[in-house]
Protein backbone atom coordinates (compact mmCIF):
# COMPACT_ATOMS: atom_id res chain seq x y z
CA UNK A 1 0.00 0.00 0.00
CA UNK A 2 1.52 3.27 -1.12
CA UNK A 3 0.81 6.24 0.64
CA UNK A 4 2.61 8.79 -1.32
CA UNK A 5 6.08 8.31 0.85
CA UNK A 6 9.13 7.79 -1.52
CA UNK A 7 11.21 5.34 -0.15
CA UNK A 8 12.12 6.31 2.72
CA UNK A 9 14.17 4.21 5.15
CA UNK A 10 15.46 2.12 1.74
CA UNK A 11 16.26 5.16 0.03
CA UNK A 12 18.17 6.14 2.69
CA UNK A 13 19.89 2.69 3.63
CA UNK A 14 21.02 2.36 -0.50
CA UNK A 15 22.62 6.18 0.10
CA UNK A 16 24.26 4.97 2.70
CA UNK A 17 25.63 1.74 1.34
CA UNK A 18 26.99 3.95 -1.64
CA UNK A 19 28.94 6.39 0.17
CA UNK A 20 30.80 3.55 2.02
CA UNK A 21 31.54 1.70 -1.18
CA UNK A 22 32.43 5.17 -2.08
CA UNK A 23 34.59 5.36 0.90
CA UNK A 24 36.17 2.25 0.83
CA UNK A 25 37.20 2.17 -3.15
CA UNK A 26 38.75 5.80 -1.94
CA UNK A 27 40.90 4.01 0.94
CA UNK A 28 41.84 1.04 -1.54
CA UNK A 29 43.27 4.18 -4.36
CA UNK A 30 45.39 6.17 -1.54
CA UNK A 31 46.89 2.56 -0.29
CA UNK A 32 47.95 1.65 -3.41
CA UNK A 33 49.46 5.43 -4.06
CA UNK A 34 51.63 5.31 -0.47
CA UNK A 35 52.77 2.07 -1.65
CA UNK A 36 54.23 3.75 -5.06
CA UNK A 37 55.25 6.06 -2.97
CA UNK A 38 53.10 9.16 -4.23
CA UNK A 39 51.16 10.98 -0.92
CA UNK A 40 47.10 11.37 -2.17
CA UNK A 41 46.95 13.86 0.59
CA UNK A 42 49.27 16.43 -1.35
CA UNK A 43 47.87 18.02 -4.72
CA UNK A 44 50.37 16.64 -7.51
CA UNK A 45 51.93 19.54 -9.20
CA UNK A 46 50.54 20.32 -12.13
CA UNK A 47 53.18 23.05 -13.70
CA UNK A 48 56.20 23.71 -12.14
CA UNK A 49 56.37 27.11 -10.51
CA UNK A 50 58.25 30.04 -12.06
CA UNK A 51 61.41 31.26 -10.76
CA UNK A 52 61.37 34.23 -8.65
CA UNK A 53 64.16 36.71 -8.49
CA UNK A 54 64.91 38.05 -5.09
CA UNK A 55 65.21 41.43 -6.49
CA UNK A 56 61.44 41.31 -7.88
CA UNK A 57 60.20 41.00 -4.03
CA UNK A 58 58.31 43.72 -2.62
CA UNK A 59 58.06 44.13 1.33
CA UNK A 60 55.46 46.39 2.63
CA UNK A 61 52.16 48.19 1.87
CA UNK A 62 52.13 51.00 -0.46
CA UNK A 63 51.95 54.01 1.42
CA UNK A 64 48.47 55.43 2.11
CA UNK A 65 47.32 59.58 0.72
CA UNK A 66 47.79 61.87 3.58
CA UNK A 67 43.99 62.17 5.27
CA UNK A 68 42.39 64.58 2.91
CA UNK A 69 45.38 65.26 0.30
CA UNK A 70 42.71 64.10 -2.14
CA UNK A 71 38.95 65.62 -3.35
CA UNK A 72 38.08 68.99 -1.42
CA UNK A 73 39.23 69.91 1.77
CA UNK A 74 36.73 71.09 4.75
CA UNK A 75 37.87 73.65 7.18
CA UNK A 76 36.20 75.07 10.45
CA UNK A 77 36.17 78.44 11.41
CA UNK A 78 34.77 79.96 14.58
CA UNK A 79 34.73 82.88 16.12
CA UNK A 80 32.45 84.65 13.23
CA UNK A 81 31.15 87.79 13.91
CA UNK A 82 27.25 88.03 13.49
CA UNK A 83 27.52 90.24 10.40
CA UNK A 84 30.12 87.90 8.83
CA UNK A 85 28.29 86.17 5.66
CA UNK A 86 29.09 83.42 3.10
CA UNK A 87 30.34 86.25 0.79
CA UNK A 88 32.42 87.75 3.32
CA UNK A 89 34.14 84.34 4.40
CA UNK A 90 35.00 83.51 0.51
CA UNK A 91 36.33 86.25 -0.13
CA UNK A 92 38.45 86.33 3.12
CA UNK A 93 39.77 82.95 2.32
CA UNK A 94 40.26 82.86 -1.28
CA UNK A 95 43.11 84.28 -1.41
CA UNK A 96 44.82 81.43 -0.04
CA UNK A 97 43.49 79.03 -2.89
CA UNK A 98 40.72 78.03 -4.82
CA UNK A 99 37.69 78.17 -2.41
CA UNK A 100 34.88 75.04 -3.60
CA UNK A 101 32.24 76.44 -0.96
CA UNK A 102 32.15 78.84 1.83
CA UNK A 103 29.08 78.70 4.06
CA UNK A 104 28.09 80.56 7.22
CA UNK A 105 25.85 78.60 9.41
CA UNK A 106 22.22 80.40 10.67
CA UNK A 107 20.37 79.60 13.80
CA UNK A 108 17.12 77.85 12.66
CA UNK A 109 14.77 80.35 14.51
CA UNK A 110 16.50 83.77 14.01
CA UNK A 111 18.40 82.77 10.29
CA UNK A 112 21.25 85.15 12.07
CA UNK A 113 24.70 83.33 11.89
CA UNK A 114 25.43 81.59 14.81
CA UNK A 115 28.94 82.86 14.93
CA UNK A 116 31.03 79.55 12.69
CA UNK A 117 31.08 78.44 9.44
CA UNK A 118 32.92 76.28 6.88
CA UNK A 119 35.18 76.45 3.87
CA UNK A 120 36.36 74.08 1.38
CA UNK A 121 39.13 74.27 0.03
CA UNK A 122 39.86 72.43 -3.94
CA UNK A 123 44.01 71.76 -2.95
CA UNK A 124 45.02 70.54 0.67
CA UNK A 125 48.10 72.43 0.77
CA UNK A 126 45.96 75.65 -0.07
CA UNK A 127 43.99 74.69 3.66
CA UNK A 128 46.85 74.04 5.25
CA UNK A 129 48.58 76.81 4.61
CA UNK A 130 45.27 79.07 5.54
CA UNK A 131 44.61 77.21 8.65
CA UNK A 132 48.12 78.90 9.54
CA UNK A 133 47.74 82.18 8.37
CA UNK A 134 43.66 82.56 8.99
CA UNK A 135 43.91 80.33 12.77
CA UNK A 136 44.02 83.46 15.46
CA UNK A 137 43.62 85.83 12.59
CA UNK A 138 41.01 88.63 12.87
CA UNK A 139 37.88 89.49 10.16
CA UNK A 140 35.26 91.85 11.16
CA UNK A 141 36.53 92.17 14.26
CA UNK A 142 37.08 88.76 15.85
CA UNK A 143 39.24 86.74 16.29
CA UNK A 144 39.12 83.61 14.25
CA UNK A 145 39.94 79.66 15.04
CA UNK A 146 40.58 77.64 12.05
CA UNK A 147 40.90 73.88 11.55
CA UNK A 148 40.30 71.11 9.81
CA UNK A 149 36.78 70.01 10.10
CA UNK A 150 36.28 66.70 12.01
CA UNK A 151 33.99 64.07 10.70
CA UNK A 152 30.58 63.80 12.33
Amino acid sequence: MNHGFSGGKRAREAERDRKNKDKQERLRRNRELRARGFDPDIAPESAPLPEVKLEDIVLGVPPRPKRGSIGPVKLFVGGLSWDTTSEGLRAAFSKFGTVVEATVIPDRDTGKSRGFGFVSFENSRDADECVKQMHGAELDGRTLKVNRAEAR
